[in-house]
């Protein structure tokens, strides 16, 4: 659960990754044992006759040559002996430590934190120590062990029960029937135990899950900052871009110079054009702007003797189908034609 009852918020992506850089992970120590003991039947159920028959060929191996009972050639029976706990053990070693590998993985992926690993000064301390014991934490975590420990208990009651007369029957009975019997009852309660053990991983898991959620959770102020931190500060960006227009329209003042007519509405819209003949296809918008902007363009202009020219309709098309660094489009071509070739005609040039 979560300490702080102000930390009400869902952990960020970023909350989440750190948790899991620092170790903390929604973790189920019953998934990797029910995974086991699954893994367990089934590997037994194969194993074992191979395990039978192997150390079956062993001892008559060993009983059919004198010379394993001579007393100078001992060191031989004890390396035999290794290599045989070996086949028989290592392989099963081997998949266990495989399945607790993948199982803990499939919880929560592949991570590798140094600072889980790094000893905590509140760990050692008694009082601290005294606290975890004495929490709540603790105390439902004792209660969930005691708990299941009953249900195995009872089940393996119940199941012994069930088979105890064959259990009166097993000390007449043959050593390989005697063997017979031992692994059947075996693997009835690994298979008995791996059943229970399924809906208790599942749901401690999903206990540890809102655990682990509830424990991560943030306050509002936490996200804000977060936020702040990595979105960046919301002022900080309004005055960037801020900025961002302002240069913007000191390079589009510029270039009003640069124009070969400003055409207006006269007093809410102002485009400036040029057209440079042989390099480009049609006259180009190189600034534009509505009242204000607009009213700032036509200044410009009178301060570089650019020509003003009044067309309202004109003008109202132009700054709504083109923006800057556009060709106008074709059906104003006419219009703007008529305006340059005049504008032209006043200077003594030639469109």
């Amino acid at each position: 659960m979560a300490k702080d009852p102000s930390k009400t918020e869902k952990a960020t992506p970023r909350r989440r990754q750190k948790a899991k850089e620092e170790g903390q992970v929604a973790k189920s120590q019953d998934i990797p044992i029910s995974a086991s003991l699954i893994v367990m039947f089934f590997l037994f159920l194969a194993y074992i006759p191979f395990a039978y028959s192997y150390l079956l060929n062993l001892y008559r191996y060993i009983f059919s040559n004198p010379d394993y009972l001579i007393p100078t050639v001992n060191s031989s029976l004890i390396m035999l002996g290794v290599k045989t706990i070996a086949v028989l053990l290592l392989p099963v070693f081997l998949t266990f430590l495989i399945v607790g590998i993948v199982s803990n993985i499939a919880q929560f992926g592949l991570i590798f934190s140094i600072k889980a690993l790094k000893p905590k000064l509140d760990r050692i301390n008694p009082i601290s120590g005294i606290m975890r014991l004495l929490s709540l934490k603790t105390i439902f975590e004792l209660f969930r062990n005691v708990l299941k420990l009953i249900v195995a208990t009872a089940i393996s009651y119940f199941i012994l029960s069930y088979l105890f007369n064959d259990i009166i029957r097993f000390v007449n009975l043959p050593i390989s029937h005697q063997i017979y019997i031992m692994v059947k009852y075996t693997l009835i309660l690994i298979l008995a135990f791996s059943l229970l053990s399924v809906p208790i991983a599942v749901i401690d898991f999903i206990y540890r899950k809102f655990e682990y959620e509830e424990n991560i959770k943030m306050t509002k102020q936490e996200v804000k900052e977060e936020r702040k931190m990595y979105e960046g500060n919301p002022q900080i960006k309004a005055a960037i871009r801020k900025k961002q227009r302002e240069l913007s329209m000191l390079r589009m003042m510029a270039e009003v110079a640069k124009a070969d007519v400003v055409i207006t509405n006269p007093n809410h819209y102002a485009v400036a054009l040029k057209y440079e003949k042989g390099k480009m296809q049609a006259p180009k918008v190189i600034a534009k702007g509505v009242d204000n902007i607009a009213l700032k363009i036509k200044e410009k202009a009178k301060e570089n003797k650019v020509p003003v020219f009044q067309d309202p309709p004109l003008a109202r098309s132009l700054y709504k189908s083109c923006e800057i660094g556009d060709y106008i489009p074709e059906n104003l071509y006419t219009a703007v034609a008529k305006i340059l070739a005049r504008i032209y005609k006043e200077k003594g040039l030639k469109l």
